[in-house]
C-alpha cells in the first residue's frame, strides 16, 4: 500500500500538470519507485500514454522488472545487447510499449542509441537521474547528452535520485535544464535560491 507521502507527490502534485516533467529526489528507500509506478497506472488508465521507457542503471534493470510486475502488474521488457543483436533489422525499442533498459549501455553503445532515438515515448522515467550530469555546458556527458535527447521527444519525463545537487549551482541548473531549458536556463536565479 503506498504512503501518504507517495500518494500526495502522485495525486497532488505529478497528475495536475498537463506534462509531467518533475524530479522527484528523496532520500533512498522513500518509495520513489512506488510513485512512478503509481504515476504509470494513472496515466495508463486516463489513456494519456501507452509507451513508457525506464532508463535506470544497469545493476537496476531487472530490479525494476521485478518492481512493476510484482507491484503493479506491469509487464516491461529489459532491452540490452543481447536483444538489440537478437533484433537485427528491427527495432525493438518501436516494438515494445514497456522498456527498461541501462543508461550507461544505451548512451555508450552508439547503435543503441539511434535505435532508441528512432521511437517513440509517452513517458520516460530516469532512476539514478544524477548520473545524466554534465559538469558544463561545453562538457557533456554521453549520458546528459541521451537525455537532453529523451527531452526533446517525450512530453512526460520523470527524474528520480536521492542526490540531486552536488553544491555546483551550474551542475544542478545543467541537470534541471532536462525537465525544461526555458524555465531552469537561468543559473543566477539557483543561485539566489541556494544562498
Amino acid at each position: 500500500d503506498p504512503l501518504p507521502h507517495q500518494m500526495d507527490a502522485v495525486y497532488t502534485h505529478l497528475l495536475t500538470q498537463p506534462r509531467i516533467r518533475f524530479l522527484i529526489a528523496d532520500d533512498p528507500g522513500a518509495g520513489k519507485t512506488i510513485m512512478a509506478g503509481l504515476g504509470i497506472k494513472e496515466l495508463k488508465f486516463r489513456g494519456l500514454i501507452e509507451r513508457t521507457l525506464i532508463i535506470t542503471p544497469a545493476n537496476l534493470t531487472f530490479q525494476w522488472q521485478r518492481e512493476m510486475k510484482d507491484k503493479f502488474r506491469e509487464n516491461f521488457e529489459v532491452i540490452r545487447s543481447d536483444v538489440l543483436r537478437a533484433n537485427y533489422g528491427s527495432n525493438p525499442w518501436q516494438e515494445k510499449d514497456q522498456v527498461v533498459t541501462s543508461v550507461s549501455w544505451v548512451s555508450r553503445v552508439e547503435d543503441a542509441k539511434d535505435s532508441l532515438l528512432r521511437s517513440q515515448w509517452d513517458l520516460v522515467i530516469v532512476d539514478e537521474a544524477h548520473k545524466m550530469s554534465a559538469y558544463s555546458s561545453d562538457k557533456k556527458t554521453l549520458a546528459y547528452q541521451l537525455g537532453e535527447a529523451l527531452s526533446e521527444m517525450t512530453d512526460h519525463y520523470l527524474l528520480m535520485t536521492a542526490t540531486p545537487h552536488k553544491g555546483d549551482p551550474e551542475n544542478f541548473c545543467l541537470f534541471l535544464e532536462l525537465l525544461d531549458r526555458d524555465v531552469y536556463g537561468d543559473i543566477s536565479s539557483l543561485q539566489a535560491a541556494m544562498e
